[in-house]
């Protein structure tokens, strides 16, 4: 039995409630065997809950935003972090992604001061930095030179991410860092969803491969924590979440073991930058195909004084926040949610045993008409009065929801709305290639090709 599962039900479930339906085989095998998630979690979601499993244990997905409200808040003590979410324990080890219980409650509250208040208005002038320095190298190409977004979005958000949270600066040993987790996630997804993969202990070129990039990525940080500890001895009181978790450990030795510290910076890394890089990639690529709005974003940035460094500026910029939401609603980064039943209960009218396994599609709610009025078009001005801590009850998950919402949400819209400002009052935005381009699921919504823009400077 899973280890947090519970042997007695906390709320059995009750005579009426019913076992969901069972997706047919024929609208989910084609999709795992092409190794295509995204359509087949798009073939499941036709109903509020459906079982996809057809090999014996149950995996349900859940396409409604009343049944995800019961996990992710009402019923929340009654579901655990999923045990397919747990196969990226072997990238992210135990961090915040995937802990569950005391242990995660400890670590939150250790992460917590560095997503404060005071904390985030220290991190908008590197944040502002690094996106100046995209302009500024945006604005030197040849005209005829397309820029790949996520390429040079990686790299801009892993500037921010090592100045901000790791108290270090970017150099040429953290070059390849982007393309580490890239790749390191994407093996996940196909280990995930193939029908047969061989234990990672087998000595396979693919096994051997996917062990080498997680070399890689420890010692990129492992490099980020010795450089860090050097440069700590002149700092009373370090505003970088690192530096503080340094000093503490010299007060204290039990605050966070090396481990612990490893699995945290990790999951920055991967949520702080890749994840980020991706859904502002999207945000542009959206803006630079729909002059109005460009015209519209611009008009609003240029309207400041200059462009924007300290996060106090940005409540004058609701356009811009909301086309950075409207983003992660059309593309949330990751598109699913895990979790795994803890006790026999009803969800909703339907019949839930203890090891059920659930995938929560955000996709479903955030494409569906009943919710979102023309669902599939890109609309900035959806997001009137934002507020971050009740996107969930605007059937907006594109930080999840309940007590295990992003903790970086925050950082991400401050970080977010300020490349995106910086990017608008420098640049003018023109897709180097009309036509859609498609996401595909590799752990996030990634595109199908690259998404390639023409810059022109202002």
């Amino acid at each position: 039995m899973h280890p947090q599962l519970a042997t007695s039900p906390s709320n059995p479930p009750t005579d009426s409630a019913v076992l969901p339906p069972k997706l047919s085989v024929f609208k989910s095998f084609p999709p795992l065997f092409s190794k295509d998630l995204l359509t087949l979690f798009e073939h499941a979601s036709k109903v509020p809950l459906v079982r996809l499993d057809h090999i014996g244990f149950r995996l349900f997905q859940l396409n409604d935003s009343a049944l995800m409200r019961e996990v992710l808040l009402d019923k929340d003590r009654r579901y655990c972090k999923g045990r397919l979410m747990r196969r990226l324990a072997a990238v992210t080890g135990e961090g915040l992604l995937i802990n569950d219980g005391e242990r995660w409650k400890q670590h939150r509250r250790l992460a917590n001061p560095s997503m404060s208040g005071r904390r985030l208005a220290g991190y908008a002038p590197a944040m502002a930095e690094s996106a100046q320095l995209l302009v500024e190298r945006w604005r030197k190409l040849p005209s005829a030179q397309p820029v790949d977004l996520i390429e040079d979005l990686s790299r801009t958000t892993l500037i921010a991410l090592l100045r901000t949270l790791f108290g270090v600066d970017y150099d040429s040993r953290y070059a390849h860092a982007s393309e580490v987790i890239h790749t390191l996630l994407n093996a996940l997804v196909q280990r995930g969803s193939a029908l047969l993969t061989p234990p990672l202990s087998w000595p396979t070129a693919t096994n051997r491969r996917y062990k080498q990039k997680i070399a890689e990525a420890e010692a990129i940080l492992t490099r980020i924590i010795a450089t860090r500890r050097a440069g700590l001895a002149e700092e009373d009181d370090p505003i970088d979440l690192l530096g503080q978790w340094l000093r503490q450990r010299e007060q204290d030795p039990e605050h966070f073991t090396p481990e612990e510290m490893r699995d945290e910076l990790m999951t920055m890394l991967i949520a702080g930058h890749h994840s980020l890089a991706i859904a502002l990639s999207w945000t542009l690529w959206e803006i630079a195909g729909n002059p109005d709005l460009q015209q519209r974003l611009r008009d609003e940035v240029d309207a400041l004084d200059a462009a924007p460094s300290d996060a106090s500026e940005l409540a004058k910029l609701p356009l811009t926040q909301g086309a950075f939401l409207e983003a992660l609603r059309l593309y949330p980064q990751p598109p699913i949610l895990l979790r795994d039943a803890r006790f026999d209960h009803d969800l909703g009218n339907y019949r839930i045993r203890a090891g059920d396994q659930l995938i929560l599609n955000i996709l479903a709610v955030h494409h569906d008409p009943r919710l979102w009025p023309d669902p599939l078009r890109f609309q900035a001005e959806r997001y009137p009065g934002i507020n971050l801590d009740h996107l969930m009850r605007a059937h907006h998950l594109g930080f999840g929801g309940g007590p295990r919402s992003c903790i970086g949400r925050r950082f991400a819209l401050i970080e977010g709305s300020l490349l995106l400002a910086h990017t608008l009052r420098g640049c003018l935005l023109d897709r180097a290639a009309p036509g859609p381009i498609h996401p595909r699921f590799a752990g996030m919504m990634v595109p199908s090709k690259p998404l390639l823009l023409h810059v022109t400077p202002r």
